[in-house]
């Protein structure tokens, strides 16, 4: 049983990853930490995930404890995936913070090879029983950290048109935050790792009819690093990343990247019969779990073949066929529904006829670095 220093620890370090106040929690934090790191953890200036970053010897002095202390418990947390790196620009070293749950902390638990499966498992089954409970739903925000990016193909100079010319936009340039080919080009480092989601459906048998590819999710930069050296990910090129978008299209998984306009950090390929965000978000009702793209489908009817491939691919159903008054069905076209559309593009990227373009009709312009969009996002907080 644990002592009540150690208690106290867990309850500080719960509101740090911002866990709801249930048993449940608890229970994933002993799952992760052990009492005495929870108490390595909560003593010293660790307050924000994300946010504070500090190497082990500047820790050590703030915590008042033993570096050597310290030292070991950073090394074994990071490389259990519960405590992240980076190599600082400045001068080499590395520095240590507490990631958010996601994209974070249960991404890099779940996929980890260095934890046992029984330890996985045994987090899996508390997560889900709080999944069961809405728990996704206490990070309901005006802003999200996630953003919808639309697919690859045709290349974006053709198929992403502006159209409403009251938008203060970016011209004829395609912002990067917009292009998922310019993410992957803008980045110095790629790794690809197992999708988190995919893995987590797996091991509890949720989703057994998804039979879609698993090693498709890329972290960038610092991150990349760290996956690789603590053996979660492995480097890829940035054609290797290009072909992994182009397969992931045409299985109809959507590209989803953190929303900000710079130094991206991954792009997941996700599904809705999988992944937590965007199934919660279709289940719940509640598509402010992520931020829609800018774009929508506009359809050239007369290139279009009524094949019906975009209708039946389309993972949010927000495009049906429309029969006309005719019986020779020369009026019948492709419909879309703006309001159910988040902008994905893998209409226009799988259509076998090149009929559909992107218009823009939003410009939602996102925070400029992940801890900008840290912080927007516990700001807006609803709940």
């Amino acid at each position: 049983m644990a002592s009540e220093a150690a208690e106290q620890a867990y309850d500080k370090l719960r509101n740090i990853v911002m866990l709801p106040k249930n048993k449940n929690s608890i229970d994933i934090l002993k799952i992760w930490y052990t009492d005495e790191d929870a108490k390595i953890l909560t003593a010293g200036p660790f307050r924000t995930v994300t946010l504070d970053r500090y190497t082990i010897e500047k820790y050590a002095k703030r915590a008042k404890l033993p570096e050597e202390k310290v030292r070991e418990t950073f090394e074994r947390l990071a490389h259990r995936g519960v405590l992240f790196w980076y190599y600082s620009r400045k001068d080499g070293k590395k520095n240590y913070y507490i990631p958010p749950l996601f994209p974070g902390l249960v991404e890099a638990f779940i996929i980890n090879p260095n934890v046992s499966i029984d330890e996985r498992r045994a987090f899996l089954k508390k997560f889900h029983s709080m999944e069961g409970e809405g728990f996704l739903m206490n990070f309901a925000s005006d802003y999200s950290v996630f953003r919808i990016v639309p697919a690859l193909k045709p290349e974006a100079e053709g198929r992403l048109i502006q159209v409403d010319e009251a938008l203060e936009v970016d011209k004829s340039q395609v912002l990067t935050y917009q292009d998922v080919t310019k993410i992957i080009e803008s980045t110095y480092d790629i790794a690809v790792m197992p999708c988190t989601c995919r893995m987590m459906s797996m091991m509890l048998k949720t989703s057994p009819e998804c039979e879609r590819s698993v090693e498709v999710c890329m972290v960038f930069g610092s991150a990349a690093k760290y996956f690789v050296e603590e053996n979660f990910g492995r480097h890829i090129t940035k054609e290797e990343a290009l072909d992994i978008l182009k397969q992931s299209e045409k299985e109809g998984l959507i590209h989803c990247t953190q929303n900000t306009k710079f130094k991206h950090g991954f792009i997941c390929n996700c599904c809705t019969c999988c992944c937590g965000v965007i199934s919660t978000a279709i289940k719940m009702n509640y598509p402010e779990l992520f931020q829609k793209s800018d774009y929508v489908p506009i359809i050239d009817n007369e290139s279009c073949k009524l094949c019906k491939k975009c209708v039946n691919l389309c993972p949010f159903h927000a495009l049906f066929y429309k029969i006309g008054p005719k019986e020779d069905k020369s009026e019948d076209k492709i419909v879309v529904r703006e309001q159910s559309c988040v902008g994905c593009g893998l209409c226009a990227s799988n259509c076998p006829q090149e009929a559909i373009n992107l218009k823009k009709i939003r410009d939602n312009v996102p925070a400029d670095t992940f801890m900008d969009a840290i912080q927007q996002m516990m700001q807006d907080r609803k709940i």
